[in-house]
């Protein structure tokens, strides 16, 4: 093959590759919150990190900072978020069906599977990938989800990247942020309980939700945008509770943190789901 063809089709795959901020909301089943925790930090990010595609991974839980005045609008359920970075969501999700329940990828019976949410996200923004428009700073994140009227999704992205999303930037703790929409692709056998979801960095989270909450008592926001459904908006402030870890620093541990996963991988014998204890995964087409 010509040296000049090689080179197109090597563009072609990559340009092919599904850049996603992969969203998932979870909690421990009753009085598991401690296993679960040293699992999903020290073993299931590292392994997820360790899956061809990955870029980074952060841990968040809600905040003690939350809406007041529009408390109604707080939502999911679920007190815990993980944002991992993917360039190629495609892969991700071939190594998750290939390797979950198994010894590279054990799941702790300390999660609840029931409640679980977890879908890839794109941005909705043309020519750039989600880890760009995601632009991580490890720190805080809010995060505000909705469904949209059938029909009606052009008009939206056009208003909220137009007109909203300037507003939203000019609110006393917003940092940078962009919108996102469910991805064509996604891991388990559900509709996306969000079909958009905004995610903004915020430096100060009681400034940021505090601003907002006033905001949102004027007119023209997303909660009176005529796209929007009613009763589908979700608005939630997240604070880390782990480091932002890349995929290069999950497959090169230093030697303590190592002994540490290697530690908690051997307490979780015993305490493991297995494939039929739940049924969310799609199976990849032939």
């Amino acid at each position: 093959m010509p040296e000049a063809d090689e080179k197109n089709v090597a563009e072609t795959a990559v340009a092919q590759k599904l850049s996603s901020i992969f969203l998932v909301m979870t909690e421990p089943n009753d009085g598991q919150e401690d296993e679960f925790n040293d699992w999903y930090t020290n073993i299931h990010c590292h392994d997820i990190m360790r899956l061809q595609g990955s870029v980074a991974v952060q841990r968040f839980k809600l905040s003690p900072y939350q809406l007041r005045y529009n408390r109604k609008y707080v939502g999911p359920r679920q007190p815990w978020l993980c944002i991992y970075e993917l360039n190629n969501s495609q892969q991700n999700l071939d190594d998750h069906v290939r390797y979950c329940f198994s010894d590279a990828m054990p799941i702790s019976s300390a999660l609840n599977v029931d409640t679980g949410e977890d879908f890839y996200y794109v941005p909705v923004v043309p020519g750039k990938t989600a880890v760009e428009c995601f632009n991580a700073r490890g720190g805080h994140v809010l995060l505000i989800r909705m469904n949209i009227k059938a029909g009606q999704e052009a008009q939206f992205i056009k208003w909220y990247r137009e007109h909203y999303q300037p507003r939203l930037l000019k609110l006393i703790g917003f940092g940078d942020g962009d919108l996102y929409r469910a991805a064509e692709i996604q891991l388990i056998n559900r509709a996306p309980t969000y079909e958009f979801s905004a995610v903004y960095h915020v430096d100060d989270p009681m400034v940021a939700v505090e601003s907002l909450d006033s905001h949102l008592a004027q007119s023209k926001t997303i909660l009176d945008c005529p796209h929007v459904e009613p009763g589908s908006i979700g608005i939630a402030c997240y604070s880390p509770i782990s480091n932002r870890l890349t995929a290069e620093q999950a497959r090169n541990l230093p030697l303590a943190q190592k002994q540490l996963e290697d530690r908690f991988r051997e307490n979780m014998k015993g305490r493991r789901l297995t494939p039929d204890s739940v049924d969310t995964f799609k199976v990849k087409p032939e």
